[in-house]
């Protein structure tokens, strides 16, 4: 009887490891799809930064079209109304909606 007690124990130890290696692959695929869905997200705030300043590259040496690190800008630029948009569409859009007094 001591032996058939002692297959089981072994038995169970096998299940808890089976468990908590399930469980630690588990936890390592969540962080790592957290990880790689945290850094998209850094790339595209890390791009939109990146437009903006050319964007105020452009605004500042007063052209209409600028080409800076792969970033292309175009600035349309009218009393009330500033846009800046680059290939895919419009970044900013700044209107003034009243007159300074």
């Amino acid at each position: 009887m001591d032996y058939i007690k002692k297959r089981q124990v072994n038995a169970y130890i096998l299940l808890e490891s089976l468990i908590t290696m399930a469980l630690l692959g588990v936890i390592t695929l969540v962080v790592l799809r957290e990880i790689s869905a945290n850094r998209l997200l850094l790339y595209q705030q890390n791009k939109e930064i990146e437009e903006l300043n050319v964007a105020l590259m452009a605004y500042d040496s007063e052209q209409t079209n600028l080409n800076a690190n792969g970033v292309i800008i175009h600035l349309t630029k009218t009393d009330k109304l500033l846009t800046i948009a680059n290939d895919s569409g419009e970044v900013l859009r700044l209107e003034m909606l009243q007159e300074k007094p």
